[in-house]
């Protein structure tokens, strides 16, 4: 019987074809200000995704007020800029999550 564990993961470039839309989710830390969480998840994603602009992210509250959860409409040409957009969002300081 073939388990879970066996079954090898493919990877994103053989499940995907580009260019694709891919909405990314982020989160931020507690007590960030909405514009500066919107402005660095723009500028981050913008350098690495020419023509991304702030009509493509939509930014929510959460109820306590304490953080925003944002959905970036990123529609990616190559694998390479899947990956480098995960990692500079991730290292951005005001980004708590990726998801």
């Amino acid at each position: 019987m073939t388990q879970f564990t066996d079954i090898p993961s493919k990877k994103l470039e053989d499940l995907v074809t580009f260019p694709v839309l891919i909405p990314v989710k982020a989160v931020s830390h507690k007590q960030v200000p909405q514009d500066d969480f919107h402005a660095a998840l723009l500028d981050v994603t913008a350098q690495h995704v020419p023509g991304f602009h702030a009509g493509l992210v939509t930014i929510r509250s959460s109820s306590s007020g304490n953080y925003y959860s944002a959905t970036l409409s990123i529609t990616f040409d190559t694998i390479e800029q899947v990956h480098a957009v995960d990692v500079a969002l991730r290292a951005h300081p005001l980004v708590q999550m990726l998801l």
